[in-house]
């Protein structure tokens, strides 16, 4: 998936939640306002992946309500970095740098 459709996908996750929130009287419709332009600023394309998943996490900031439509993004992107630091290391094992590889991994904490 791009960046324009994670980014909307995301977007899509909020909306949802938000709607649901409003129909059921738990969220004010200036709350929802504040969230948009919140949205308006912070999302506003083009942004990359870095840029989405540097972004994502600070929109439950003043937000809490928003943190389950990011927390999806989040594990997405610390299973990405898994998975790249993984194969570094499996590399570096490969070639016999074992204690590189023991670094790689334990500074990323895997």
């Amino acid at each position: 998936m791009d960046s324009e459709e994670k980014r909307k996908e995301l977007e899509r996750n909020i909306l949802k939640i938000m709607g649901e929130r409003l129909a059921k009287g738990q969220m004010t419709p200036e709350r929802a306002q504040s969230i948009a332009r919140m949205l308006m600023d912070k999302l506003h394309p083009p942004l990359t992946l870095e840029q989405l998943y540097k972004i994502a996490p600070t929109l439950d900031d003043e937000f809490r309500e928003l943190g389950e439509a990011i927390i999806p993004i989040m594990k997405e992107h610390d299973d990405v970095l898994k998975s790249v630091v993984a194969s570094h290391a499996e590399k570096l094992l490969k070639s016999g740098k074992i204690e590189e590889a023991q670094k790689v991994l334990k500074d990323a904490s895997i």
